[in-house]
């Protein structure tokens, strides 16, 4: 090979001419290259902007054919070097990408136009993402922007999921501030053995999702069949709800600052005579009617007599008189009008909430903190009754190596509630405020003496306790959750792997105090109720391990074929434990300590713990052949500890199938259609939340004797329980048939689906045992149930300019319904579900009412006494009157009853209605123009049926307890010779509350409708322009004010104007659930559901 010479720098050195040569040679060539680089290269700034004016972050900018590019900042602001004829390509996810040739600028301002299609967004899907034109299953969306102005009047942000989703059922039990939803998706009820609610995930950790702060999530994203939530195995059975939380932002420090103060009254006011005389002439009609006779007592300790009723019907008359006097006995009598319903309750609340975030970073690390504090104030007018929640977040990103990253989150929740009790015991459990206004807050009592001492009524309805604020219930809370994540890109884009571990810890605990108080019935006569004094304390304490790997393997195949395979396990640990210590005699009713206790009577014990374990092996294969045929197929090897080793283990695929029509030849021409899609999709997987960690064992429980045995008690036990012949998975299986549909850029959208699952081997009560065996029959795999339903949403997305201003606005419709049916029950007895009792048989439609068809009231005694024998009905009245209700005798054997309540035997009762809501829907609409923002939602039941239940005192009144509330209409509608139209019957006491009364049983013609439509949102905000928060050192600036539970329209408004349609369920859930009907736990007797009005600013620095 021919070398060149050079000659050395030796060489150079001893040759002054020779570096002289080289140097002028240098420097001609420097003076001919300037210019050329002059003209080649350039630096070229601008900002990139969305339609309403505010800067695009993290817009891509990139030189068109080349790899070279940079991103937007946190003021939309970019810089990047080109080349003579080169262009700048600029896009953003929602927007359609420009492309614009540089032409010698060095200054690019562009604005954005939005793009409706959805097809390239991307969707956070089981284990990784996928490009939504690309997923076969049923998925649904949603970004935090939704609902960011409708989450500061909450606690969490499960009220404002309601309606958001289709298919996607959130029901609260009341209107309490810390009330978690009971979650449902697809069904009303998921299995009616394990039970289970759809699988929440926070970053991939299984979260409450009422401890997650609102500000801090970036998108929702519902996983709904099983094609979708087959990877998460038995934690996903019935559906995923996948909530992804704000990533770490490159560049400058951006701070964001979010507060809200909101104002809070009942969304439905409780109407009820508050009058003296006629509350008290009520209850004696009520009374007699009955008994036929005059009471002693209004309840069991306010005297009643005539001479006292006819001095109050004189004062009555005579405002100028006293309310009370002393009797001859040296005793208060009481005349009094007290609306105890204003003592309590206060008109309106307020709470404030307060967020802020910091983020920031560089090409290596990133980082995301925030913090909030949320407090709302108590309902009461005395008894400091309190809600707090205060969240931190820690979110870092880490770029190890071009191929390594790893990530960490940590998540701390503190909450707090105080409330204010009322006890008419030595108990824990609280009586409701409703039910102590029911039983002990007659208008004609006082609520404190002429001397300033409490009444016996003050103090029996919990009162005197709220004011003087040592009987009371704290709850805390305590979640930390903890993920470290390590990605590694084994293979750029080809071959990734991860590799999580994460850690839940959870500390509650409840204290309570219950403490007597003096009342007066006299001068010089005094008592104390309760009779003692009680402390208790419980903890919860609840820890998860688990961990996650995945390998995802996506090769490049060409533009016509796309393949990715995932694979990876899951393994989780659970422990919980529970301790309960209670002991009476409070020495200080403001120190309660176990220190300072002196009863004798202690409680101490393990109240429930245990733990179990989860471990599965899962696949997905997703495959794509030009775009338009898209293939999937996933599958999971679970094993839970909770059954025998022989049954541990099941497997539990799934597999769906797209084909995008519009990607078709014949249908190239249509360029008004983006995208319609056919999806169907089958696949199964395993439930294994059943209650009883260690069903399969055959247990014998340890109790301590209540007899002495040498002067101490013992301990002893039971025969072991009987253990089911199996126990195994339930297992849900789901088909589904969807089809979507954009046209016209993305404006129009249409999506439905129509389903059924089947979920089989559910865990109920087996075959009955003899009675001689002594023992129930144990539960196991006996009953199969399957779910039919469809949804579908139409939405619609435009914009215009107007004045010179882009006018933006949408809406959307969506609706969906379900119905399950019970296919197997292995227990025969057929006994049916009641008001007061859930009971299921074969070929059950879930939610049933049965009842009696009423035709009417009876116009006379004659024919109330000769009509079919009603000797079912407990009847504290001598005989049945006119004005009583008139069930039809249907099976016409003479006799009105429910045969053996079965559904062999089942007399005249008949199916009725159903509880379960229907045709469920929503409406949403918003429109945006020069920074200012309009947005509502509509949400509703189109159909769904309820019975009150009896001590339902909000309902029933007089008709049920006779000195329960007196309601007005009870009076303006009631049946008398004068009013034989009325829509109440002849006032009874008692026909309303024991289990056996005529109207405790469900019948057509007091049967409500709760169906409704509720203004769930209505938000205007206002977007400062951004030259004029730029003046003041601010990036943004927004204001708004948003209103929750604004009008409310129902047919439960003609007869049971005291309920909220969202609030008629049993009790407070705070104090016992499945309770039905029960003293305490009237229906609608919860906390009220609140509508609020809500002051907002956001700005950003």
């Amino acid at each position: 090979m021919k070398q060149c010479y050079s000659p050395s720098s030796d060489d150079a050195a001893r040759n002054p001419r020779s570096r002289i040569r080289n140097l002028a040679l240098a420097l001609l060539i420097a003076l001919f290259t300037l210019p050329v680089l002059a003209q080649g290269g350039k630096s070229v700034s601008g900002s990139v902007k969305g339609p309403d004016g505010r800067p695009v972050i993290g817009a891509t900018v990139i030189v068109s054919g080349t790899t070279r590019g940079t991103t937007t900042d946190a003021n939309g602001l970019f810089s990047i070097e080109v080349e003579k004829g080169e262009s700048l390509s600029f896009s953003y996810i929602g927007y359609r990408a420009q492309t614009i040739p540089v032409d010698g600028r060095s200054r690019i301002d562009i604005t954005l136009e939005e793009d409706y299609t959805s097809l390239e967004e991307v969707v956070v899907v089981g284990y990784g993402v996928q490009k939504r034109r690309d997923i076969v299953g049923a998925v649904e969306t949603l970004s935090a922007e939704t609902l960011e102005e409708r989450t500061g009047s909450s606690m969490s942000i499960s009220r404002s999921l309601q309606g958001a989703i289709p298919g996607l059922t959130m029901t609260f039990s009341d209107g309490k501030p810390n009330r978690s939803a009971t979650i449902r998706i697809r069904g009303a009820e998921n299995s009616i053995g394990a039970g289970g609610s759809a699988l929440v995930l926070v970053d991939g950790v299984e979260t409450d999702m009422s401890t997650v702060n609102p500000d801090d999530i970036e998108s929702i994203t519902v996983l709904k069949d099983a094609s979708s939530t087959a990877v998460y195995g038995a934690r996903g059975t019935f559906g995923v709800i996948l909530l992804t939380t704000k990533a770490p932002q490159k560049g400058h420090a951006k701070v964001t600052y979010n507060g809200t103060y909101t104002f809070y009254r009942r969304a439905t006011t409780p109407q009820m005579v508050t009058n003296g005389y006629d509350y008290t002439t009520s209850f004696l009609e009520s009374y007699t009617n009955a008994y036929g006779t005059d009471p002693a007592n209004i309840n069991n300790v306010f005297k009643f007599n005539r001479t006292w009723y006819n001095e109050l019907a004189r004062r009555n008359s005579d405002p100028s008189f006293e309310k009370w006097r002393i009797n001859n006995q040296n005793s208060y009598e009481y005349f009094g009008n007290t609306n105890w319903y204003d003592v309590f309750y206060r008109d309106y609340t307020t709470g404030h909430q307060h967020n802020i975030s910091v983020t920031g970073g560089g090409e290596t690390a990133s980082y995301y903190v925030s913090g909030r504090m949320f407090e709302q104030d108590g309902i009461y007018n005395a008894g400091d009754e309190k809600y707090q929640q205060f969240n931190v977040k820690a979110k870092g990103d880490v770029k190890v190596k071009p191929w390594l990253r790893i990530e960490n989150t940590t998540d701390f929740m503190y909450r707090y509630s105080h409330q204010p009790t009322a006890h008419t015991g030595i108990s824990s459990t609280p009586m409701n405020i409703n039910r102590m206004l029911n039983h002990q807050a007659f208008p004609v009592t006082m609520v404190t003496n002429p001397d300033g001492t409490w009444t016996e009524a003050a103090v029996y309805t919990g009162w005197a306790g709220f004011v003087e604020g040592n009987s009371w219930r704290k709850d805390r809370k305590f979640d930390m959750t903890n993920r470290t994540s390590v990605n590694l890109d084994l293979i750029k884009d080809v071959l990734v792997g991860n590799v999580d571990v994460s850690f839940y810890f959870n500390q509650t605990d409840r204290r309570q105090a219950v403490n007597s108080y003096t009342y007066y019935t006299g001068p010089e006569s005094s008592a104390e109720r309760p009779s003692g004094s009680l402390y208790e304390e419980r903890s919860y304490n609840r820890q998860k391990v688990a961990s996650n790997a995945t390998l995802t393997y996506t090769p490049r195949l060409g533009e016509n074929h796309s393949l990715t395979v995932l694979g990876g396990w899951n393994i989780e640990d659970y422990t919980y434990k529970s301790n309960l210590m209670n002991r009476e005699g409070i020495i200080i009713a403001d120190m309660p300590n176990f220190s300072l206790l002196e009863g004798e009577a202690i409680t101490l014990k393990d109240n429930g713990s245990y733990n179990w374990g989860l471990v599965g092996a899962f696949y997905r294969v997703s495959y794509s052949y030009k775009g338009k045929y898209l293939l999937e197929t996933s599958g999971r090897y679970d094993g839970n500890s909770k059954f025998p080793s022989n049954q541990r283990w099941g497997f539990f695929p799934s597999g769906s199938f797209g084909w995008r029509i519009s990607e078709e030849n014949f249908l190239q021409n249509a360029e008004w259609l983006d995208n319609l899609k056919l999806r169907v999709s089958v696949g199964s997987a395993g439930n294994g939340l059943i209650s009883d960690t260690y069903a399969y064992l055959s247990t014998m429980s340890i109790t301590q004797s209540s007899l002495l045995n040498n002067g101490a008690v013992f301990n002893y036990t039971a025969a072991p329980s009987p253990i089911p012949d199996g126990l195994t998975w339930e297992t849900a299986t789901t088909y589904d048939l969807g089809l979507d549909f954009e046209a016209f850029n993305g404006r129009l959208n249409f999506s439905a689906d129509i389903y059924r699952k089947k979920t089989t081997d559910m865990y109920v009560v087996g075959d009955e045992l003899p009675a001689v065996y002594g023992n129930d029959a144990p539960k196991g795999n006996y009953a199969d149930m399957h779910t039919d339903g469809w949804e579908a949403s139409i939405s619609w997305r435009d914009s215009y300019t107007v004045g010179g201003k882009p006018l933006s606005y949408n809406v959307k419709f969506s609706i969906w319904d379900n119905t399950s049916k019970i296919t197997r029950y292995t227990s025969k007895t057929g006994t049916l579900p009641t008001n007061y009792k859930v009971s299921y048989y074969e070929g059950m439609t879930l939610g049933e009412i049965w009842g009696y068809r009423c035709d009417g009231l009876f116009q006379s005694d004659e024919e109330a006494q000769t009509y079919a024998n009603y000797s079912k009905f407990t009847n504290r009245s001598a005989q049945w009157s006119a004005g009583d209700p008139r069930y039809l005798d249907l099976n016409g054997d003479g006799y009105v009853n429910n045969g053996n309540n079965t559904i062999y035997d089942h007399g005249d009762l008949v199916k009725i209605g159903n509880t379960t809501p229907r045709y469920c829907y929503s409406i949403q609409a918003g429109v945006r123009w020069n920074g200012i923002g309009l947005s509502m939602m509509w949400q509703g039941v189109g159909q769904r049926d309820w019975y009150p239940a009896k001590e339902s005192g909000y309902f029933w009144g007089q008709y049920g307890r006779p000195y329960s509330m007196a309601l007005p209409w009870h009076t303006t509608d009631r049946w008398s010779p004068t009013n034989r139209d009325a829509y109440w019957p002849r006032l009874v006491a008692y026909s309303a509350c024991d289990s056996g009364t005529i109207l405790s049983q469900p019948n057509t013609r007091y049967l409500q409708d709760a169906s409704y439509i509720r203004l769930k949102n209505l938000t205007i905000d206002y977007n400062f322009p951004k030259s004029l928060v730029n003046k003041i050192g601010l990036q943004a600036l927004k204001i708004y004010v948003s209103g929750e539970n604004l009008l409310t329209f129902s047919p439960l408004k003609k007869h049971a104007a005291n309920y909220d349609p969202e609030g008629i369920y049993a009790g407070d859930a705070d104090y016992g659930t499945d309770k039905f009907g029960t003293d305490n736990f009237g229906d609608g007797d919860g906390y009220p559901v609140m509508k609020s009005y809500t002051i907002g600013l956001t700005l950003t620095f």
